[in-house]
């Protein structure tokens, strides 16, 4: 194999052998899985040479290495977390980032006992289990205090700690009293049924909360992720309200933090790289089986095998799952920022498997995850350069935009990056000089762009950095600096290279030449400024000619597709902002 021998760590999670980790080196290996063993949730781990089949079906010379962990009941505990946000009110704890915490927080909990974080909030007995199981509840709300206490002024930890603690027992009361009145159960009397009424009847005020109630209580019942999944995705499949797709997005968002669910949905990839690639495809709502052209979508129904993971790539494609999808764009960072190598092979096949992430994850001028994603790219950039600390994170950034090639994407990239933590910090100044880089100092626009492509694809290309500079988070001085000078690069192309000329050609009819003219001034094909304006001005001289409409449509000989051009260039002419 390209790269030599590579040793595989297997660990055993929840009955099931899973490639945890490589190695070059046996002895690495073996040093390796002994500190794997040590993690919670793992009862065993293996080392084998790079397996040629299925790593269930090894023969016991292709074990190197195993231990077992002695069954005993392992321990729960909380896990770490890198930050919290800030809670000003119980209600806070169940949206979506908070949840995020939380689910990571209790992750070992929350698999032992197959329950959502969104469950456990709303059962009073099970919220009950989880204040009752030792100290575990009390270290989360210490951990999360200590981060949230670094954002308020006048407060400290103890103080912190006493307020979320306050926020759980009003979250306990508000379950109870729930519990109490005794609402209809799903089951009996049909999903849209039961919201239906609680739309109709409830205060405004709680129908959110009720309806989750009462999908809680069914869901607390299915002791299974893939279960609840299941269930979600037939109440998504029948929903008719907002509110029912609201709460059902937040429960599948729930599950998705759990291994078993995303395992069946994405299999077992071999490679990190390639998991994350198939990630991305479901946060876009791309079916993982590619569909023949003229093929008809099927839409499944709940007996199909197929009908859990079908529907919510259609729900994730309607744009029906916003939290679902953050979630797994999420987790994609978050592996993304991690140590792990994205492919078996060398670093040469890593770098271009993480090529290949930049095209999904920058498809053009925007970021898919944003800023946090582009740290995370940077961050991984640095990793496969081999340089650490700062200085490492700075190296990474200029290197990136070589990989991204297109300017449009290497902006995006670089704005991305100034709104990211270290982007406003430590590498604030480098990202500046990078942009003047590429933006400032390029002499023309072929030097921006050095792609082959027709004037009217590089006028667009340059227009849609130039918007993207307007929406960023720049101060405005800086925004105005850059802007100009893409203006500037746009006049001297345009004038340098005889563009209007070659469209007000008067060879050509007057319709023809005045509708390309209209073209160029087109929000999408020049922005408002000196290079929109000498396409203007020339429209401008039309329009002030004499019987210039009779002319514009005076080579068409249908009187009905008169009255049509004459409506269209109007209309053109309206959205280029000529009558006000």
């Amino acid at each position: 194999m390209f790269g030599g021998t590579t040793f595989e760590i297997l660990a055993l999670r929840e009955g099931r052998w899973i490639i945890e980790a490589t190695a070059k080196h046996q002895e690495v290996a073996q040093a390796e899985a002994a500190k794997i063993l040590s993690r919670a949730g793992i009862l065993g781990v293996r080392v084998i040479k790079e397996a040629k089949g299925s790593i269930d079906r090894l023969k016991p010379e292709d074990i190197l290495f195993e231990k077992m962990k002695p069954k005993t009941e392992e321990k729960v505990f909380i896990q770490d977390v890198d930050d919290a946000p800030l809670c000003h009110a119980p209600s806070d704890l169940f949206v979506g980032e908070a949840r995020a915490t939380i689910n990571r927080l209790f992750r070992n909990y929350l698999d032992k006992n197959n329950l959502t974080a969104t469950e456990v909030m709303h059962a009073p007995r099970e919220l009950k289990r989880l204040l009752d199981e030792g100290t575990l509840l009390f270290s989360a709300v210490g951990k999360v205090s200590t981060f949230q206490v670094r954002k308020m002024e006048d407060a400290t930890v103890n103080q912190r700690r006493d307020v979320l603690f306050d926020f759980i027992s009003k979250i306990q009361a508000r379950a109870n009293n729930a519990a109490e009145q005794r609402l209809p159960r799903i089951r009996v009397d049909g999903f849209n049924e039961v919201l239906d009424g609680i739309i109709a009847n409830a205060p405004k005020e709680h129908v959110s909360y009720l309806i989750r109630y009462v999908m809680s209580v069914e869901l607390i019942e299915n002791r299974s992720f893939l279960g609840k999944f299941g269930q979600l995705m037939e109440w998504g499949w029948k929903a008719q309200t907002p509110q029912a797709m609201e709460a059902i997005d937040i429960f599948v968002s729930d599950t998705l933090y759990n291994t078993d669910v995303l395992r069946d949905m994405i299999g077992n990839p071999r490679e990190l790289g390639t998991a994350l690639v198939t990630l991305l495809c479901v946060a876009e709502g791309r079916p993982l089986v590619e569909e023949e052209e003229d093929e008809e979508p099927v839409e499944l129904t709940p007996e199909h095998q197929d009908f859990s993971n079908s529907t919510f790539i259609r729900l994730i494609a309607a744009g029906k799952l916003p939290e679902s999808k953050q979630v797994l764009v999420d987790r994609v960072r978050r592996q993304l920022a991690g140590l792990s190598p994205l492919t078996r092979g060398d670093r040469e096949e890593e770098r271009e498997v993480f090529v290949g992430l930049l095209d999904k994850l920058i498809p053009d001028i925007d970021i898919i995850g944003g800023p946090s994603m582009a740290q995370a790219m940077t961050a991984r950039q640095s990793t496969i350069i081999n340089k650490g600390g700062n200085k490492g994170m700075r190296e990474a950034a200029e290197t990136m935009l070589p990989a991204l090639g297109d300017p449009g994407r290497a902006t995006g990239y670089l704005l991305a990056m100034m709104d990211s933590e270290i982007g406003q910090t430590v590498l604030r100044n480098d990202l500046e000089t990078l942009l003047d880089k590429l933006l400032v100092h390029s002499q023309t626009i072929n030097h921006l762009i050095r792609d082959k492509l027709p004037p009217n694809k590089k006028m667009a290309k340059v227009t849609s950095i130039y918007h993207h500079i307007q929406k960023s988070n720049l101060p405005e001085q800086r925004k105005a600096a850059l802007t100009d000078r893409l203006d500037e690069l746009l006049v001297s192309y345009i004038t340098e290279g005889k563009i209007l000329d070659k469209l007000d050609n008067p060879e050509k009819p007057l319709h023809v030449r005045a509708f390309m003219l209209v073209s160029m001034v087109q929000p999408e094909m020049l922005p408002k400024g000196k290079a929109s304006n000498l396409a203007r001005n020339i429209i401008v001289g039309h329009l002030r000619r004499p019987n210039f409409e009779d002319e514009l449509v005076a080579g068409i000989p249908d009187p009905s597709e008169k009255a049509k051009t004459l409506r269209k260039f109007h209309e053109q002419l309206h959205r280029c902002g000529f009558f006000g």
